[in-house]
């Protein structure tokens, strides 16, 4: 056996340095995770779904208002049918429908964001609103690839359908339905994910001294 040299007068032995460990999620701040993603991140899809879809009808409304603009002013004889038959349709009732919607879709938005934080808060998840715009992020990411496949599955049902049968419009109806549900499902499903994963990745570290058996000295915010 090799024998050290003793120390030198005067030597101090240097303590260990303090290690920082992350202790698991508590149980309080996992159900304040699940349910701010599961709720937030639903919440924000149904308004940018409504925002969205507002904006691209109004596009359509505009497009279709300078054909018939377009249309009109030719004053030929072949357009005199089209022209009666958009003459009587009134384009700017259009207009307050669609600027409701949007505003609604922009108010839920609103909602989730402010849900999400109040309820990581709460629920004493660490740094509550770095957590539900992280994880709104990760998940929007994450839906893009999900509502991709679920596209896939519905186009492959759809075209199963036989348009010729007079059944087909009631099928159409229960095949929107079920992927309108799945999808809103698959948004809560999204979002618990992505807020527990932030909510995890940020959660507070405790300083330990491994010379006195890991107890905490300092806890860090």
């Amino acid at each position: 056996m090799t024998d050290f040299p003793p120390p030198a007068p005067g030597y101090i032995a240097q303590p260990y340095a303090p290690r920082a460990v992350r202790p698991p999620l508590t149980a309080r701040a996992k159900r304040g995770a699940a349910i701010a993603g599961a709720v937030g991140f639903l919440l924000l899809g149904l308004g940018y779904a409504m925002a969205s879809l507002a904006v691209g009808l109004a596009l359509i409304v505009a497009f279709f208002a300078l054909i018939v603009r377009a249309a009109s002013g030719s004053g030929t004889r072949e357009n005199a049918g089209f022209e009666q038959f958009v003459s009587g349709l009134d384009i700017t009732a259009w207009v307050a429908p669609l600027v409701a919607i949007v505003i609604v879709g922009i108010v839920l938005m609103v909602v989730a964001i402010v849900v999400s934080g109040r309820v990581l808060a709460a629920h004493r998840v660490r740094r509550p609103w770095a957590v539900t715009w992280a994880g709104a992020g990760i998940a929007v990411v994450a839906s893009w690839i999900v509502y991709g496949i679920l596209d896939t599955f519905l186009n492959l049902a759809l075209s199963g359908f036989r348009w010729d049968s007079p059944s087909w419009g009631s099928g159409l109806v229960v095949a929107l339905i079920v992927s309108a549900v799945v999808g809103l499902a698959s948004n809560a499903v999204l979002g618990w994910l992505s807020w527990w994963w932030m909510a995890h990745a940020m959660r507070p570290a405790t300083v330990t001294d491994p010379s006195s058996g890991f107890v905490p000295l300092v806890p860090r915010a």
